[in-house]
């Protein structure tokens, strides 16, 4: 199902890299993500948009082969490290009144762009241009595209994050109830910031739904440190739940399309 323009989130469907987008992803997942001023910028944009925001667990899933843990490899731990920040920020940003801004939906809207929708739209490079350590970016968006990691991990830990998306991601009739103060903690945050909005001039209702999107952030950030320690030689192996945190975090910053796509989970939310 398409979701309204007006929400910026991906289509159901294939999620097909570009050769640049490629080479920037795997350039950040080795270096960027350590700059402190790349981490303050994804801090002030909330990450990254919708599809940058999937492209990047893709990128480090099928790309990253070796790692520690049960999986040996193809685990999101990158995604971890910052998702598990962007939560926590977020979470305590919503939990206090005064850090919502002058409307309660301020909390949920990025004051700066995606940082790599920014780097794409500078000036063309000349000439080739070299991937990561003179990687072939070409090569790695075609291994990339074949999703079949990331998939493997969508259908595997379906169970648990399904119950978890977002209703108005999944479709429109289970998306009725949106507005909810139930669903304040499954709505993702432009859907959540499309909610709060609608109740414009209720700071009790509004805060119903923000106070629920806190107190499932701050849960998934716990449930992320634990699954990024057991990619750790230290860490004990992560359950089904715990697996299941990435997409959950991922889900609520860029929308549940991607996952439910790659899970085969119908429009009403069904496998």
């Amino acid at each position: 199902m398409a979701v309204p323009d007006r929400f910026g989130l991906l289509p159901a469907g294939p999620l097909l890299l570009t050769t640049e987008e490629t080479r920037l992803l795997w350039a950040f997942v080795h270096g960027d993500i350590m700059d402190a001023a790349v981490r303050s910028w994804l801090r002030a944009s909330l990450g990254f948009c919708p599809r940058h925001t999937w492209a990047y667990a893709v990128v480090e899933i099928e790309l990253w082969e070796a790692g520690v843990g049960g999986r040996g490899g193809h685990q999101p731990f990158d995604v971890c490290v910052l998702y598990e920040d962007l939560c926590r920020t977020l979470s305590a940003r919503l939990g206090r009144p005064r850090g919502w801004g002058r409307r309660a939906e301020a909390a949920l809207v990025p004051s700066r762009p995606c940082y790599l929708c920014a780097q794409l739209a500078g000036a063309p490079r000349e000439g080739f241009a070299l991937g990561y350590a003179n990687s072939n970016s070409a090569a790695l968006a075609a291994e990339a595209n074949l999703l079949r990691h990331t998939r493997r991990w969508c259908e595997a830990t379906a169970d648990e994050w399904a119950p978890a998306a977002c209703p108005a991601c999944l479709g429109a009739a289970a998306g009725a109830a949106a507005g909810t103060h139930d669903d304040g903690a499954r709505l993702c945050r432009l859907h959540l910031a499309e909610a709060v909005r609608r109740v414009a001039g209720d700071d009790a209702r509004a805060g119903a739904l923000l106070s629920a999107a806190s107190a499932r952030l701050a849960s998934t950030a716990q449930r992320l440190t634990v699954l990024a320690r057991s990619m750790t030689a230290a860490g004990a192996p992560a359950d089904a739940r715990t697996e299941a945190s990435w997409i959950e975090a991922l889900g609520f910053f860029g929308g549940w399309q991607f996952p439910a796509f790659l899970a085969g989970i119908r429009a009403d939310g069904a496998p």
